[in-house]
């Protein structure tokens, strides 16, 4: 009960993204959004989530994040999605599902097989972006990467040994 207190405590301490920085943190993807449809969709469908936002709006949004099918190296690719995947499951925790291959995958085949190292990597990774730019994630993104990426230990070898099967075949 403890825990859940102060959960809700930081929660509410934290202020929401204003919209002025959600356009500069999501600025690549309204420009992709200029010419693949699947980008403007998840930039307006982004724009619009909370935590009230219905199983059925997120389940639009994963739906458009699919059909983005981001080409490039497997850094790029971690970068893009990162920001995007983070601000979701930090008010849609129960996708992680459909949603965390995005952030172990590239890590994997950049040869990243341990839960604590691949948890290490990723926020080394973001304290790198955001240094380099400070409006490389929303609130609520860097929120979840410091209080809630490490609670997925579970899901996350659950990726590692998807990505690892996937190699063995």
């Amino acid at each position: 009960m403890d825990n859940l207190y102060s959960e809700i405590i930081k929660r509410l301490k934290l202020k929401p993204t204003t919209n002025s920085d959600f356009e500069k943190i999501f600025s690549n993807l309204a420009k992709m959004g200029n010419t693949i449809q699947s980008a403007k969709n998840t930039f307006e469908l982004l724009r619009e989530l909370n935590p009230e936002t219905t199983d059925l709006q997120c389940d639009i949004l994963v739906s458009e994040i699919h059909k983005i099918q981001y080409q490039s190296n497997t850094n790029s690719y971690f970068y893009f999605y990162f920001p995007i995947i983070s601000h979701i499951l930090y008010c849609k925790p129960q996708y992680e599902k459909e949603l965390l291959k995005y952030l172990i995958s590239p890590n994997f085949a950049n040869g990243t097989s341990q839960v604590n190292e691949m948890i290490l990597i990723i926020k080394e990774a973001i304290k790198f972006k955001l240094n380099e730019n400070e409006f490389y994630l929303t609130r609520e993104s860097q929120f979840w990467v410091e209080d809630e990426l490490y609670k997925l230990e579970k899901e996350i070898q659950r990726e590692i040994d998807i990505c690892q099967k996937e190699l063995d075949e």
